[in-house]
């Protein structure tokens, strides 16, 4: 646990400026909020799994909603925590492994889990506890990086690795809609909703190709094309529960 910690802290300091602070960034954070929206977040009581620095947290309790953040990184909490004092924005926080969700059975309305599943080194024990956790009628919205994308070479690299690009060395690995499907049926749930955000990550140059990005994103992320881009978006609510 010490050493994915260290993983997550490596890039606490930059990683909301890393990823979200120049045009194509900002995008993508819009895209994101757009989604989840659109996929109707809904209940009083939101857990934010992998909520590192507190974007969701954030946007989320604004939005009216309980909202109890969950990470394993300390450095990331830190920086949320600090955030959140500036915006005066109230949300709890607290340091677990996603793998063993420090909460009862059937507490929470809902939860966001946004660019965290690649990372994970047990998917299927954290389905099953999200399970747990949610109540019967709740709802989880996650996404997912999709090997049947644009960004195939890519994820056959990082499959490889089994380590992201970006420096760090994060655990990482790319899947197919197939084998989501399937690990969410054998963790009790069902499909509600999909959408895609085609160009998911920041790209060399990307800001001059934003005007393209743009219309490409909000094309793709209600039609067809939401199969075929590099982060699909899953909302599922249990059928089996696993408390």
């Amino acid at each position: 646990m010490a050493g994915q910690t260290a993983e997550y802290d490596y890039e606490a300091g930059s990683y909301d400026e890393s990823r979200f602070g120049n045009k194509i960034g900002r995008h993508l954070d819009y895209m994101h909020r757009k989604i989840v929206q659109d996929l109707n977040i809904s209940g009083k009581l939101i857990l934010d799994a992998g909520t590192g620095t507190g974007r969701f947290a954030i946007w989320l309790a604004k939005k009216g909603f309980e909202v109890i953040g969950v990470d394993l990184s300390p450095k990331m909490l830190k920086v949320a925590k600090k955030k959140m004092k500036a915006l005066n924005v109230n949300a709890s926080l607290i340091l677990a492994d996603l793998r063993f969700l420090p909460f009862k059975p059937g507490v929470f309305n809902g939860c966001v889990c946004i660019n965290v599943i690649d990372h994970l080194s047990d998917i299927s024990k954290f389905l099953k506890d999200v399970n747990r956790v949610l109540k019967s009628d709740g709802c989880f919205i996650f996404n997912f990086s999709n090997i049947l994308s644009p960004y195939l070479s890519i994820a056959l690299i990082v499959n490889f690795r089994e380590k992201a690009l970006f420096k760090g060395g994060i655990r990482s690995k790319w899947f197919t809609f197939k084998k989501i499907r399937i690990l969410l049926r054998e963790a009790g749930f069902e499909l509600r909703g999909i959408r895609g955000c085609m160009i998911a990550s920041p790209l060399p140059l990307g800001d001059r190709f934003i005007k393209i990005v743009q219309p490409i994103n909000l094309l793709a992320e209600s039609s067809r094309l939401k199969f075929f881009s590099s982060s699909i978006f899953i909302k599922a609510r249990p059928v089996l529960t696993m408390h």
